[in-house]
């Protein structure tokens, strides 16, 4: 059995796919309820339970051979969650440890890639065998349909900045295939697509490929004043993505396409082929 944690997000529910697609057999575990919905389509179990605790987080590795972990986005626990589920794995015997974490964890003034970085740590620690996938910026962070439907793609920095890019099914495509396999125990594998672009040009590929024109726009980052947070959280959310989109709008952030390709044993997917893909989609 693979426990999936997170399963229920973005990442996770595309992991939890590649994963059944692939033959093995998935426990989804997540904090939400709705994680239930994934069983009979990719997971045969879920379990419902927080990552902050002790007592969900030995029910849901018990049995489990392999875990792959999924930490929150932006959460300001992740990195004590990622502890506690690598505890957890420790204490059940568990035989691979797949975290996904991001490229370049090192960029440690950003809170996300601090919290990553955090948690590679104990994973390097644990005396498991470990793999660790650095995924670059999801090229599903761009709604294709909604952007074609307003004829703009707004973004929050800087619009002439080119960022690397990734699809995020060639992302669980690559989980699927390191899974329990020890041709990938202690290896740490950067994941970044061969997409280097701007916003322009990102608008640019949208607009040929569904014949609309599109527009790159700058949006803002809402401001947050004095007692704007409701919680802890929401200030570490708004402190993490304003300094996540300052950091892109002066430095971008790069990658190279070549373990990738090696690890798919094919070229990457292409912004271009992605949007294509999006717009064919039901």
């Amino acid at each position: 059995m693979i426990l999936v944690t997170a399963a229920n997000g973005r990442t996770g529910r595309s992991v939890v796919g590649a994963l059944a697609r692939s033959g093995h057999k998935v426990r989804a575990f997540d904090i939400s309820v709705d994680v239930e919905q994934l069983v009979g389509r990719g997971a045969e179990e879920a379990v419902v339970g927080d990552l902050l605790d002790p007592g969900d987080l030995r029910r849901a590795v018990h049995g489990a051979r392999t875990i792959v972990h999924i930490g929150p986005p932006m959460h300001y626990r992740e990195a004590e969650m990622g502890h506690g589920v690598v505890s957890a794995a420790r204490e059940a015997g568990v035989r691979h440890f797949v975290l996904f974490s991001v490229t370049h964890p090192q960029l440690e003034p950003l809170l996300n890639h601090q919290a990553k970085l955090a948690v590679e740590r104990v994973v390097l620690l644990s005396r498991m065998p470990f793999s660790i996938l650095q995924p670059m910026h999801y090229m599903q962070n761009t709604d294709v349909r909604r952007v074609v439907a307003e004829g703009t793609l707004r973004q929050p920095y800087a619009l002439e900045t080119r960022l690397a890019h990734v699809d995020l099914e060639d992302v669980a495509e690559v989980a699927a295939r390191v899974v329990d396999n020890p041709e990938h125990f202690y290896a740490t594998y950067e994941l970044c697509g061969r997409d280097y672009c701007n916003a322009h040009e990102l608008a640019r590929i949208i607009s040929d490929a569904s014949g609309r024109a599109v527009s790159a726009v700058l949006a803002e980052l809402p401001a947050a004043g004095p007692g704007a947070g409701s919680s802890e959280g929401d200030d570490h959310r708004h402190d993490a993505m304003a300094r996540l989109f300052d950091h892109y709008g002066r430095y971008g952030i790069t990658g190279n396409p070549n373990v990738l390709t090696w690890l798919l044993g094919r070229p990457p997917t292409s912004f271009d082929e992605y949007v294509q893909r999006s717009l064919a989609a039901p």
